[in-house]
């Protein structure tokens, strides 16, 4: 395991690299972004803690996604050799890329059960040969499952509003979309608390979120029980039983301009803007739009309740 110092606006490596080391940002902030069509779709800006490349080691494939310094960057390296030494001798060193392994394989175990569910339902939907196709007038309309879903990584976790075409004799019903960022991005996304119970387990009055994604989940007081290698947060909230805040709950991340709230594996869900997320609905994302932004963790009947904003 090495030390290596990045200046500002340096590529760690590119899209496509067949490099396949990890990376532990010790100091500064990298970029994750993709090619998109005539310019890089912004997927994560990762800050102190956080870890990437770490797939590339275990795959051994193409580098999906390409790694730039936004400022001067101090990072741990880990090769393959690193981590099968690691696992013998300090086993100990490994728990923040073990986090990191398990965030990853949730959020495809997630985005599977959802798609097979999705799947699933559309060929129930399937009409008879002549028989017309008539959905139910309250029927919500729900992304097509014919997407193949991603590998466990950081890039497309948000789903975007479906458009659906219109069927004869039905009028379902189908979410708004949010209006598109203004030219240029928005510039600030900052969390604050909505309710006396949650603004008195936040550990500041307003956080200023600089790093995406910015994971929220519940807090672990005493070592050694909800072992850290199962919780991976930047926010962690403190929560009594019976819990409203699951340990890994949800996250705020971007793609491109856009900025989402992902539901983790929540227990008992998260809804933004009134609109439920979560696996035991039709979505694991929803959009935030410009200005305030409502969010609700856990039960309608929750008291953990936040304003995220956008600006």
């Amino acid at each position: 395991m090495s030390i290596s110092l990045f200046q500002p606006g340096q590529m760690i490596f590119r899209e496509g690299d067949t490099t396949q080391e990890a990376y532990r940002i010790l100091k500064g902030r990298v970029e994750i972004s993709i090619a998109g069509e005539g310019k890089a779709v912004i997927l994560a800006q990762l800050g102190e803690g956080d870890i990437f490349g770490e797939m590339a080691m275990v795959d051994e494939r193409p580098r999906s996604a390409s790694a730039q310094c936004l400022e001067v960057t101090e990072c741990e390296v880990l090769t393959a050799e690193n981590f099968n030494e690691a696992v013998l001798q300090r086993p100990e060193i490994l728990i923040p890329y073990l986090a990191s392994f398990f965030e990853r394989l949730r959020t495809a175990n997630d985005r599977l059960r959802m798609e097979m569910r999705l799947r699933a339902r559309a060929e129930q939907q399937v009409p008879v040969a002549g028989t017309p196709a008539v959905l139910a007038p309250t029927m919500r309309v729900v992304a097509p499952a014919t997407t193949a879903i991603a590998p466990p990584s950081l890039e497309l976790t948000r789903v975007p509003v479906a458009v659906a075409a219109p069927v004869a004799g039905s009028s379902p019903v189908a979410v708004a979309p949010v209006a598109p960022p203004p030219a240029g991005g928005y510039q600030s996304v900052v969390l604050t608390a909505a309710t006396d119970h949650a603004r008195a387990r936040l550990p500041e009055g307003t956080v200023v979120i600089q790093k995406f994604p910015y994971r929220i989940g519940r807090k672990h007081d005493t070592p050694g029980k909800g072992a850290t290698v199962f919780a991976s947060n930047d926010l962690p909230i403190a929560d009594d039983k019976p819990y409203q805040i699951s340990r890994n709950h949800c996250s705020i991340e971007r793609e491109g301009d856009n900025f989402f709230v992902r539901d983790r594996g929540s227990s008992v869900g998260t809804v933004v803007n009134d609109v439920p997320i979560g696996l035991a609905e039709d979505t694991l994302t929803k959009d935030l739009r410009g200005g305030e932004n409502e969010v609700l963790l856990g039960a309608d009947d929750s008291p953990f309740k936040f304003k995220i904003t956008l600006s």
